[in-house]
C-alpha cells in the first residue's frame, strides 16, 4: 500500500512539473521595454504606395553605436537633431520586408548567368517554364536557347527576355518569320532550322549550369549578317516583361 502511494505521488509530482513546463513554453516572450535612448544624427520621412508617411530617426547610443528606428509622424514629433531622446520601444514600427515566393534553381541559374545585375529575371524565365503567361510551358533547354539566341538579335549583344519570349512564342507556333525582314526567302519552318541560321556556336544549358559557359561568348547570326534583323530592338542587359511572378 505504502509503494503503491508512493508512486501515486511521484506520478502526480511529474504531472504537475510537465504542465508547469508546457505553460512557460505557451506563453509568450514578453517584450523588451528598455527605453532606446540616444542622440539624434538624422530624420528623414518615407511614404509608402498607401500614402502612410513614417519617420526614420537616426541614434548614437552613449556607446557610438547607430540605430535607426521606425516611428510615426505623431511619435516623432518634436524630434530635432541633436537631440537626446528616450524612445518607447513599443512605439517602433517593424519593417516589413516582401517575401519573395522561390523560382526553380534552374530558373536561378539562367537568371545569375544571363541577368547578372536583375535577380527579377529568375521570376520571369520562371514563368516560361512553369507556363505562367501567355507563351505556354517549356523546358529550361528550350529557354536557355532563347535566351542565348535573343543576344544574337540584340543590338548590343545582351541576353534580352522579352525578345525571348517571342522565339519561345515562334517556336510553339512554327513561325519564325518575325525575325527576318519581308521578302526574306528560305525563312526557316522549325526550331532546328532557325536554331542554325540565327547561332553559330551550340550552346546548351548544360554549359551553363556546369558553369563552363562564357557570358560574353555571344553567337552571330547569319540572318543578321546575310537578311538583315527585322528585330532590332534597343533591349539591354537585365530587361524583362514586369510580371513578380514567382513560382517554386
Amino acid at each position: 500500500m505504502f509503494k503503491t502511494k508512493l508512486l501515486a505521488s511521484i506520478l502526480l509530482a511529474v504531472a504537475v512539473l510537465f504542465a508547469q513546463i508546457g505553460m512557460a513554453a505557451a506563453a509568450p516572450a514578453a517584450q523588451d521595454t528598455t527605453l532606446i535612448t540616444g542622440t539624434i544624427q538624422s530624420i528623414t520621412t518615407e511614404t509608402d504606395a498607401n500614402g502612410v508617411t513614417t519617420v526614420l530617426v537616426t541614434l548614437v547610443d552613449a556607446q557610438g553605436a547607430t540605430q535607426t528606428v521606425r516611428l510615426s509622424e505623431e511619435t516623432a514629433a518634436g524630434f530635432m537633431v541633436g537631440q537626446t531622446v528616450n524612445i518607447d520601444p513599443t512605439t517602433v514600427i517593424p519593417d516589413t520586408t516582401e517575401e519573395q515566393e522561390p523560382v526553380h534553381p534552374i530558373s536561378a541559374i539562367l537568371a545569375a548567368f544571363f541577368f547578372p545585375d536583375d535577380e527579377s529575371m529568375a521570376s520571369v524565365i520562371d514563368s516560361y517554364h512553369n507556363g505562367d503567361n501567355e507563351e505556354g510551358v517549356f523546358g529550361f533547354g528550350v529557354i536557355a536557347q532563347a535566351l542565348w539566341m535573343s543576344m544574337s538579335l540584340t543590338e548590343d549583344g545582351s541576353a534580352d527576355a522579352d525578345l525571348a519570349g517571342e522565339i519561345l512564342i515562334a517556336k510553339q507556333n512554327h513561325d519564325f518569320s518575325a525575325f527576318f525582314p519581308e521578302g526574306t526567302e528560305n525563312i526557316p519552318t522549325n526550331w532546328g532550322q532557325f536554331k542554325k541560321a540565327v547561332s553559330e556556336k551550340k550552346n546548351n544549358l548544360g554549359v551553363i549550369v556546369s558553369g563552363q559557359a562564357d557570358p560574353d561568348d555571344t553567337m552571330n547570326t547569319s540572318a543578321e549578317k546575310d537578311h538583315g534583323n527585322g528585330k532590332n530592338k534597343d533591349k539591354g542587359n537585365g530587361k524583362g516583361k514586369d510580371k513578380n511572378k514567382n513560382k517554386p
